[in-house]
Formats: C-alpha cells, sequence, structure tokens
C-alpha cells in the first residue's frame, strides 16, 4: 500500500529504482536522506509561516540538540516528574494494540518512538515527523540504541500541518509539545484527524495554564517564565467528527493534554425523537423547520386551539398546513 503523498497535489508516491527519491507519476519528487535508512524530505513543497520559519531557526541548528535537551530536563525537574513514567501515561490514552500503526508527529529528539514501537511491536509500525531536518537526524542515531530491530519505524522531515500520508492509514496519532508554535493549529489538528482511521485516537498537548489557576501567582509566574503558557487550549479547534473528547491537564497543571476518537459520523444524535408535551414535534422539525415569527395573537390563537383538541401545538400545525394544501392544492399562496 502507497503510504506516502505529495503533501501539495496528494497524489501518491513511489520510490523510484536507486532508492533516492520519493516519486509521483507526473514527475513531482522529493529527496530521500539515507542516515541509515530511507528519510524522506518535504520541505521543499511547503510555503513556511512565520512561526514555522522561527521553529527552524530554533530547532535546526547544530546547538537545537543539546538546547532542546537542557529544555526538557528542566520541565520534568521542575515539576517532579520522571521523563520515561511521564511518557508511557501520556501515550497510554492512545490505547496502543499490537499491530497497530502510529504516528508521531513534531517528534523532536525521538523519545516516544521506543515506547510506542514497543507498544505495536514487530507486526506495527512507528512513523515519526518533524519540521526540523535537525531534530530527525537525532531522532535516526536514536533508534541505535534500541535493543530491538528498527525495520518497521519511519522518520520523515515534514510539515505536520500538511502530512505527506494517505487518508485514514494510522491507527493513531501522537503530538505533544510545539503545536502552539504552529501558524495554523486548526489544519494540524484537522491533518491528525484525517490520516487517522475511523475509530482510532487522536492525542496531542502542549503548554497552557489551567484556566483556575490564570489568576494567582503560580499561573502568573509559570507564564511570566514562558509567554506561550498564557495560550488558551485549542478545545474549540477539534474537527466536528471528533468523540469520546477528553481534557486533563499535567506537568503541575501548565500544560494540557487533548485525546479524542476519529468517527464516521460524529456524535449520535437521533434528531428525529419525538417530545412529549405541550409544543411537540422533534429536534429536526424544531431546528429545519422554523419560519417568521407570527403575531401574538394568531401565537395564543394557535396554542389554545392545540390544547382545546389535546395534542401538541407541532400536531395542530401540521393539519392545518395540510387540510390548507389539501384544499388549495400544493403551490397554493
Amino acid at each position: 500500500m502507497t503510504v506516502y503523498i505529495c503533501p501539495k497535489t496528494k497524489k501518491p508516491l513511489l520510490l523510484n529504482s536507486k532508492g533516492e527519491e520519493l516519486v509521483t507519476e507526473d514527475g513531482t519528487s522529493y529527496p530521500v536522506m539515507h542516515f541509515g535508512r530511507g528519510i524522506p524530505i518535504f520541505l521543499s513543497t511547503y510555503s513556511q509561516g512565520g512561526s514555522q520559519k522561527m521553529n527552524l531557526d530554533i530547532y535546526n541548528q547544530p546547538f537545537s540538540v543539546e538546547r532542546y535537551t537542557n529544555e526538557l530536563a528542566w520541565l520534568y525537574s521542575t515539576f517532579g516528574e520522571d521523563e520515561s513514567s511521564f511518557r508511557r501515561r501520556n501515550l497510554e490514552k492512545l490505547q496502543i494494540q499490537r499491530g497497530q500503526k502510529i504516528l508521531i508527529t513534531g517528534c523532536g529528539l525521538g523519545s516516544d518512538i521506543q515506547p510506542v514501537a514497543e507498544a505495536v511491536g514487530n507486526e506495527g509500525a512507528v512513523y515519526a515527523q518533524d519540521l526540523a531536518p535537525e531534530m530527525v537526524v537525532c531522532a535516526a542515531k536514536c533508534l541505535d540504541s534500541f535493543s530491538f530491530d528498527t525495520g518497521n519505524i519511519h522518520l520523515s522531515v515534514s510539515d505536520a500541518q500538511s502530512l505527506p500520508f494517505v487518508d485514514g492509514f494510522f491507527d493513531g496519532v501522537f503530538h505533544f509539545g510545539g503545536i502552539n508554535l504552529f501558524d495554523d493549529v486548526r489544519q494540524s489538528i484537522h491533518e491528525m484527524a484525517r490520516v487517522t482511521k475511523p475509530g482510532g485516537r487522536v492525542v496531542f498537548g502542549d503548554e497552557s495554564v489551567a484556566p483556575w489557576l490564570r489568576d494567582t501567582d503560580y499561573g502568573r509566574a509559570a507564564i511570566c517564565n514562558n509567554s506561550l503558557w498564557k495560550v488558551v487550549v485549542p478545545i474549540d479547534l477539534l474537527p466536528p467528527l471528533a468523540t469520546d473528547v477528553n481534557l486533563t491537564w499535567v506537568f503541575g497543571n501548565c500544560f494540557y493534554l487533548i485525546s479524542f476518537q476519529v468517527s464516521v459520523n460524529g456524535p449520535l444524535m437521533n434528531m428525529d425523537v419525538p417530545h412529549i408535551g405541550p409544543r411537540g414535534g422533534s429536534m429536526r422539525t424544531r431546528y429545519y423547520g422554523q419560519l417568521e415569527g407570527v403575531s401574538e395573537a394568531s401565537k395564543r390563537y394557535v396554542i389554545e386551539a392545540a390544547m382545546r383538541r389535546k395534542i401538541s401545538v407541532f400536531q395542530w400545525l401540521e393539519e392545518a398546513i395540510k387540510e390548507k394544501r389539501d384544499t388549495s392544492g400544493r403551490d397554493a399562496i
């Protein structure tokens, strides 16, 4: 099965005979970096926004790995968390099963790859991407320390806002840290949902001081330390088909974690269950059947007429309109 697609045209990509490029039928190609494994590089297709350019400036420098490592060490020390335990707790929200295919977006140094790979086993597959080549190279080096076969782990240099993967390929997608710096957060969330199969799960999180702490010295100190911690949780940016949505806070309630299931039809709601009572009708008729308002006198007349007959207003109106149509014709004004 073709996994990679051109982020711009959405056409399928296949590895050429020399294993040096991923190519579409019309000739669009992307180089493959051989750093002990084939790592496709998709950066040429993206038009980087201001935030993405800043991300590359920060995370794609020779000193970026050391800087990022120091930031993580400070974070875990500040909030008294064991890194390995913390990462595994977050990944539990994906409900990973052996044999599944999991995508890690914004993989950074690749610290989440090992626990995910162990969870899916040799029967599954792990895909990890990051915008910064420096981070992906570091993640590739990280794989050499694993005590198991890493042939089912695939890396790419790409933009999480336009993922180079076919629709519905993954059983789950995970992202932690960095989404606050994306130019289009909504698009990145919807992309995670797009590449997840129905029934699969998406889990993502980043900085955001919990609302009940923002007007305290604790919250103000956190936001003073890092302005990104004042970002509002993007719960309103989830796709309409998201179900089983959960929002929690981690790292001393200074980071959020959202998880949801990707569904086919969205939340279940039967709009045709009739209401029992004076108004009657159903959710569907009350929403799609709305008309211009009538005079107060007409409203009182209808309500009283329905009460005398001991039927709902909905039923009275439906019968009155049907009678009018039957006697005057369907198109009568």
